[in-house]
């Protein structure tokens, strides 16, 4: 089973030491060139980025999310609130050829009562909601917003639709008149088939997040803030339950999201998937050839219960000669989705008989190309930190484009407002705003009081390298499209918690009676099944490569470790979480390696053998002699190596990513306080 997304964040410690005349070593003498290497105390870690090592993975920018998984008829999903104000009556008295009836089917008497709630959705012909202009600013004032972001746009409204001009044969849809402020895709020459203006309806939620109050001073931004309703509008009658944890209502996935970085060498990173490409499905595994579904991606979801065509439950006037990305006609699926029940028809179990699927199930390739779950939420957490110089030339910023509800808070205090069901819509967050305004560090702001303020001021606004909090909240509640667009210059993010376990680094220090600490740092925290078979199954838990002199050659090495006493992490914040441990080094023939880790040793977790692990594992990332060492070591491994929230360590990444052994040594005889002893010398930034 894939994830949504593997993706490694890579947080480096770089040590700067004395060498103390090592340059006069015999370099292939690792041994001498520790010794030598390592006669200073490091001073600080350094960190870099998000951005990974030279010459491995070409990097990116990763998200924490928890997704929620909804079925299709929950009250505030599938409304088609774009019609109702002409088609309500149409809508619910509707019957298909085979006598289908809709309001037996989700629109019944009471979404028809409803009718003056969908109206609140953003609709032009009703003067609901408020227009985006074409340089992606509001039309009218929002002020749910800081008074330092309510800029209004000058420009006429943006619009967006299908495109006149497609690339290779294909539909596409974009936008006809954004200008340059404004990302995502926009049609050829602004030449559209159709277009309509982008409504957002504002003001649905506070201002402010609300985080909840802990016994320690570290508040869990994952799962200690809540994201409160402020009017009722566009069908959120149940918001609460948008985004918490209700059972047999919704269910939970925690994972990751990755933006990699922009292929063209930009600052940026750039994640897009839109109706030109295929579409924004988190919850599903889809061929990337054909586009059709495969399976569920999590084993605790819903089925898909959605196609991806407008379909909605009436008899639509344009129904005969809707197309799809291909040129497909959709007509023939989307009347096999009425008769069977249409959009909001479901199984109360959430299996595969929904309308949906029985549909796609009688329409062969082109229903598997469409059947897809569209009912879900998203929020988004990244903690970065603010740096003045990396406001120079251009501020850092994140911008995002979705075609449902959208919210982007910083430090806890709304800054982009797209709520509602809506064509795409564009928000941008320009950090260097946000930093010269003090932005969440006001009195009454929730995070005020919290280490994201800690030396700001309205005056001076935010101190430099302060860490703050980004939280991006994302509904999908109709199946008319799927589109999120996400580019950020964002310069350094911290580690997230959701990826699969991966060591950031190891420190290794030694005291002056020769003995070694060694600390690991991790981005998640591990289960407690994982650390109890760690100390108690014996099984080469770390694998370390070392380049070692061989008969007067360098080879490289790979050797186990053996963990035998581990202690409870400690959160280090954006260095992740910090392990210390003890054990063992071997050798493959099973002799222990004298020294233990030592400077320069890349060490990763081990991954349990599989025929699969060893015929697709390698790809050009390892020499065959490494490779072969790697699956030695990987045969005597007997557990799977599992965070808190269940990711499993599966496989072996590239020779680059293995982390990096830093190691220090004192050698004092009266240790004080390390900036009081003058016989130690300290590597400097």
């Amino acid at each position: 089973m894939k994830r949504l997304l593997l993706i490694l964040p890579i947080l480096l410690f770089f040590y700067s030491c004395a060498d103390n005349g090592a340059q006069a070593e015999d370099k292939s003498d690792k041994k001498s060139r520790f010794q030598k290497y390592t006669d200073c105390v490091p001073r600080s870690l350094k960190k870099s980025s998000a951005l990974a090592k030279e010459g491995g993975y070409t990097g990116a920018l990763t998200l924490d999310v928890v997704i929620r998984d909804f079925q299709s008829n929950h009250p505030d999903f599938e409304n088609f609130s774009e019609v109702a104000a002409e088609h309500l009556d149409d809508v619910y008295n509707y019957k298909t050829s085979t006598g289908t009836a809709m309001n037996l089917n989700g629109y019944d008497v009471t979404w028809y009562s409803n009718a003056p709630y969908h109206y609140t959705c953003g609709n032009a012909l009703l003067g609901s909601g408020v227009q985006i202009g074409a340089d992606g600013l509001p039309m009218m004032v929002n002020p749910a917003l800081p008074a330092y972001l309510q800029t209004v746009s000058s420009e006429k409204a943006l619009e967006y639709g299908d495109c006149t001009r497609h690339n290779l044969g294909s539909f596409q849809q974009g936008y006809k008149n954004a200008t340059d402020d404004v990302s995502g895709y926009k049609c050829v020459a602004g030449d559209m088939t159709w277009s309509n203006p982008v409504i957002y309806t504002p003001g649905m939620v506070s201002p402010h997040l609300a985080f909840a109050p802990g016994a320690s001073s570290e508040i869990d931004m994952l799962n200690d803030v809540k994201i409160l309703k402020a009017t009722e509008a566009c069908d959120n009658q149940y918001f609460e339950q948008w985004y918490a944890d209700v059972p047999g209502v919704n269910k939970r996935i925690n994972t990751t999201m990755d933006i990699p970085k922009d292929p063209n060498g930009t600052k940026y990173f750039i994640f897009e998937q839109n109706y030109n490409n295929g579409g924004f499905f988190p919850l599903d595994s889809i061929d990337p050839v054909t586009r059709s579904w495969i399976s569920a991606k999590y084993p605790d979801q819903f089925d898909p219960q959605s196609l991806s065509i407008y379909c909605p439950p009436f008899d639509y006037q344009y129904a005969h000669t809707q197309q799809d990305a291909w040129g497909q006609n959709t007509y023939k699926l989307c009347q096999s989705w009425l008769n069977y029940g249409g959009p909001r028809a479901v199984n109360s179990a959430g299996s595969g008989l929904s309308a949906a699927a029985l549909a796609a199930a009688e329409n062969g390739k082109l229903g598997l190309q469409h059947l897809r779950n569209y009912g879900f939420t998203m929020m988004g957490y990244a903690k970065f930190k603010y740096k003045l110089s990396n406001q120079v030339p251009l501020p850092e910023t994140f911008e995002f484009v979705g075609d449902d509800d959208m919210w982007i808070f910083v430090d806890g205090v709304l800054v982009v407002d797209l709520g509602g069901t809506h064509a795409p819509a564009p928000g941008k967050v320009d950090i260097k705003v946000l930093a010269y305004n003090n932005h969440g560090c006001h009195a009454g702001e929730p995070l005020a009081a919290y280490s994201n303020c800690a030396g700001a001021s309205d005056v001076t606004g935010w101190a430099d390298d302060t860490w703050h909090h980004l939280h991006i909240f994302y509904a999908n509640r109709q199946s008319d499209g799927s589109n999120v667009y996400i580019r950020s210059s964002l310069a350094e993010v911290a580690p997230t918690r959701f990826g699969y376990p991966t060591i950031n680094n190891v420190v290794t220090k030694v005291d002056k009676n020769g003995s070694a600490v060694n600390s690991m740092y991790l981005n998640t925290p591990l289960s407690d099944a994982s650390v109890a078979n760690i100390m108690s199954l014996g099984s080469p838990s770390l694998l370390v490569m070392r380049e070692t002199n061989v008969n007067g050659k360098m080879q490289t090495v790979v050797n186990g470790f053996y963990i035998t006493s581990i202690k409870d992490p400690i959160d280090k914040g954006a260095d992740g979480f910090m392990y210390q441990f003890t054990g063992v080094l071997k050798d493959a023939a099973g002799n222990v390696v004298d020294g233990g880790l030592l400077a320069d040793d890349r060490i990763a977790f081990n991954v349990p053998y599989s025929k699969g692990l060893d015929d697709d594992g390698n790809g050009g990332n390892f020499s065959n002699d490494v490779w072969n060492q790697i699956m030695s070591w990987s045969k005597l491994m007997t557990f799977v190596v599992t965070s808190s929230s269940g990711q499993q360590v599966e496989r072996f990444e590239e020779m680059e990513w293995w982390a990096e052994n830093l190691y220090s040594s004192e050698r004092v005889d009266n240790p004080k306080k390390p900036e009081e002893n003058p016989e130690i010398e300290y590597c400097e930034d």
